[in-house]
């Protein structure tokens, strides 16, 4: 049986509670139920017991009456221990009425204490009262069979209780506790990392229809995914915190400013190693002491110590040790709240040692005592130097410029000397024609005065005169026309004068011009017939001039033969781009930033100023208003490209005097 129930119903505490409910219940309805019918019962016995008196008197009352009429004592006797006889009678009495006064005649049993549980009957005879008979019944019998039925149906009750609650509780645990017991037992053994397998009721993996313990089961799996995740998650943001609490500490403890956090009261709850270094007080006598005690000069306790209490931000207070520490440290000094909760919890106090700095800060002002001094010694010295070296740069740039005009007049003596060699040739071939037809004058003349002339003398001197005049009509008009386009870019060279012109026609004058100097090269134009510019001609010829001898010059030795091209292209309709490319050397990598700069020359020892290109970048950039760049790789040549204005902006020369100073261009 304890087997049986031991396996029926499980040693949890609610189950017993329960089953101690269940029993509790059903007895105390039980007892309310048997009590109530019970009372029923004592009242229907009371009713029954009160009409078998009533019975009693109707048998007997008439033949009592005859008896104390008669005074028949015997029979009275007799007839009263019958009355006795009936169930549950206790008492009776016969009582003799005689002038209205009752003397009692006999009596049987024992008078009851409570004698409201009887009846009174009045004895008559013919119509006179002639006594009384008093029966009194007792409830010890209804007590007793009350009693047992009490006993029998509460010892029953119980058994059936019992029986009924263990049945109960045994389905109750197959359908319930069991599961609840799975899930206590699941709750306990599982681990924070959720390595387990869900959490799955006993005979319900089929799930073919959900009760209340699946979904439970449901929403712990749930929960208990969201509380792994969360955990994971915690022990993530945990770990971060520590590895930040640690960081936070450790930037703190070695951390060489003053770090401290202060009560309301301004008592200092806690402090890093700093403020003991820096103040000499032990980080122990430190904790508790007002801060303004150790860290603040006793004249400025109370107004600092009322600007801390308003717990707001305070920033860069300078402050000297309290002199008890026997440091004379400087700290700046900045505090900031701290809240927690919407509340100030703490001031937080950052103190930077100064010292070494308010040191240095006063030497620095001895020292700039002094340096003003020194400077003001040097001043005067300063300015003699500086006005020596206005006169240097001023002779400097006289000859500078004395330099820029003698590159001028040198480019323009060989375009004389290159001229001049070119119209040696027509020249000299005229005068060679003209001494043949001397000759021939001469021989036509002797035949003439000799009377020799045959006409095939005559023909052969016509015929050389043609010839003759052919030819020197030629190199002639060659010599016109180099001469004409030498006067016109001479012109243009010298006096920088600003007119309209074609760009195809002035280079193409301009290369007829320089044809002498390049006679083993080869230079090809490539202008647009269409494009007009406003500009200075002359300093546009100049750049051309420049560029074609640093071509030959530097790109080309004394037998090579080099190939020069001028490409003109329209940008917009405001700008023209001239593209000017040799196939010579190329320019190095160290020298290609260097190339424009004035009096910078690969040929130092060879002839070479420096200026060219110099001269070539001022002209585009300060004259013709444009820009230059150039791009050059070793052994592949060179590109100069020039971008122009159509009309270029107003130039005023730089004038140079011995006496004044260079003006500016405008």
């Amino acid at each position: 049986m304890s087997r049986l129930t031991s396996n029926l119903i499980p040693k949890q505490g609610l189950s017993y509670r329960l089953l101690f409910f269940i029993i509790l219940c059903n007895f105390l309805f039980a007892v309310f139920t048997t009590g109530f019918s019970l009372y029923k019962e004592y009242l229907t016995d009371k009713d029954q017991i009160l009409e078998n008196i009533d019975n009693i008197y109707t048998s007997f009352g008439q033949s009592v009456a005859v008896s104390v009429w008669n005074l028949n004592e015997a029979q009275i006797a007799v007839q009263i221990d019958g009355i006795l006889e009936f169930p549950d009678i206790q008492y009776v009495r016969i009582r003799e009425t005689i002038e209205n006064v009752n003397h009692v005649l006999s009596e049987v049993g024992e008078l009851p204490e409570d004698e409201s549980f009887g009846r009174v009957f009045r004895l008559e005879y013919q119509g006179a009262e002639v006594g009384q008979l008093e029966i009194y019944a007792s409830l010890a019998g209804v007590h007793a069979r009350l009693i047992d039925k009490v006993i029998y149906a509460i010892t029953s009750q119980i058994i059936i209780s019992l029986l009924l609650s263990i049945l109960i509780l045994a389905l109750v645990h197959q359908v319930v506790i069991r599961h609840l017991v799975k899930m206590v037992d699941y709750i306990r053994t599982s681990s924070p990392d959720g390595l387990e397998q869900p959490l799955l009721l006993d005979g319900r993996s089929d799930r073919k229809q959900d009760n209340e313990l699946d979904e439970l089961a449901d929403a712990f799996n749930f929960a208990r995914a969201k509380t792994v995740s969360e955990f994971n998650a915690r022990q993530l943001v945990n770990e971060k915190l520590s590895y930040e609490r640690d960081f936070s500490k450790t930037v703190i403890n070695y951390s060489n400013t003053i770090i401290c956090c202060l009560n309301s009261d301004l008592t200092i709850d806690s402090t890093n190693s700093a403020g003991s270094e820096i103040s000499g007080v032990a980080v122990e006598n430190i904790i508790g002491e007002d801060w303004t005690s150790i860290f603040v000069e006793d004249q400025l306790q109370d107004s600092l110590s009322i600007a801390l209490k308003k717990f707001q931000s305070i920033e860069a207070v300078e402050l000297s040790l309290n002199k008890s520490t026997d440091k004379n440290n400087t700290l700046i000094w900045s505090f900031t709240p701290f809240y927690d909760g919407g509340t100030v919890r703490f001031m937080i106090g950052f103190g930077q040692d100064v010292t070494q700095l308010k040191t240095a800060e006063q030497q620095l002002t001895i020292l700039n005592n002094q340096l003003e001094e020194k400077v003001a010694t040097r001043t005067q010295s300063l300015e003699e130097s500086n006005n020596k070296l206005e006169e240097a740069f001023k002779d400097l740039k006289y000859a500078q410029q004395s330099l820029v005009e003698t590159e001028k007049l040198a480019s323009l003596g060989r375009l004389v000397a290159g001229v001049a060699h070119e119209i040696n040739t027509p020249i000299g071939i005229s005068v060679t024609v003209n001494s043949a037809l001397e000759i021939e004058f001469k021989k036509i003349d002797n035949l003439l005065e000799e009377g020799k002339l045959t006409k095939s003398a005559l023909d052969h001197f016509v015929s050389r005169v043609g010839e003759a005049t052919v030819l020197m009509g030629r190199t002639l008009e060659s010599a016109s026309v180099l001469v004409q386009n030498f006067k016109q870019v001479s012109a243009d060279q010298v006096s920088s004068t600003r007119r309209s012109f074609d760009l195809d026609v002035m280079i193409s004058e301009l290369l007829a011009t320089l044809a002498p100097t390049y006679k083993q090269h080869q230079i090809d134009q490539y202008v647009p017939a269409d494009i007009k510019l406003d500009s200075y001609p002359g300093s546009l010829a100049q750049v051309i001039t420049n560029l074609t001898t640093n071509a030959i010059t530097h790109g080309y030795g004394d037998s090579e033969k080099g190939i020069i091209s001028i490409d003109v292209s329209a940008v917009d309709d405001e700008k023209v781009l001239i593209t000017f490319t040799d196939n010579g050397r190329g320019i190095s990598e160290v020298n290609i930033d260097k190339i424009f700069e004035p009096f910078f020359t690969t040929r130092r020892g060879s002839g070479g100023t420096g200026l060219g290109l110099n001269i070539v970048h001022n002209i585009i950039t300060s004259i013709l208003g444009g820009r230059i760049w150039v791009e050059s790789e070793m052994g592949k040549g060179t590109v100069f490209s020039i971008e122009l204005p159509k009309i270029a902006p107003v130039f005023k020369e730089v004038v140079v005097d011995e006496d004044e100073s260079v003006s500016s261009p405008v």
